[in-house]
Formats: C-alpha cells, sequence, structure tokens
C-alpha cells in the first residue's frame, strides 16, 4: 500500500515557499500605499491616493499571488 504522507523536508520547503509569498503580498500592498501617500502629500490629496494606492497593491498582489500559486499547483481543481 502506497504512503501519501509526504516527507518532512518536502512540507518544510513548501511551508517556507507560501511563508514568502505571503510576505511579498504584503509588502506588495504596503509599497503600493507608501506611494500613494507619498503622492498625497505632494499634491494636498489626502486620503485620495493613499487609498487608490492601497487597491491597485492589492489588486497586483492578488494577481500576482493567483499566478503564483496556480503555478505551483496549489490552485484548482483536485482529482
Amino acid at each position: 500500500m502506497k504512503d501519501d504522507r509526504e516527507r518532512p523536508e518536502e512540507a518544510m520547503g513548501e511551508g517556507y515557499s507560501l511563508v514568502a509569498a505571503g510576505i511579498t503580498f504584503a509588502l506588495t500592498i504596503t509599497g503600493a500605499a507608501l506611494l500613494g501617500f507619498w503622492l498625497d502629500r505632494r499634491l494636498g490629496t489626502l486620503p485620495l491616493c493613499t487609498l487608490v494606492g492601497t487597491f491597485v497593491g492589492m489588486g497586483m498582489g492578488g494577481f500576482w499571488l493567483w499566478a503564483r500559486l496556480k503555478r505551483a499547483g496549489q490552485l484548482g481543481p483536485r482529482e
């Protein structure tokens, strides 16, 4: 009978990969929000650009995360 459990090394590597993806997602949102905040300070439009930057960062980070998980085979129907 086949043992479906992963080896601990494989699970650890997958865990690090997912942590890195989460950190990248958070940094994308933070960077876009900070860019929007900087623009707000320069243009005097507080909080318009900050909000736009936050939502743009969420969209960009979400798309990147979706593509990353899809490429890794972690998203999609299970058989």
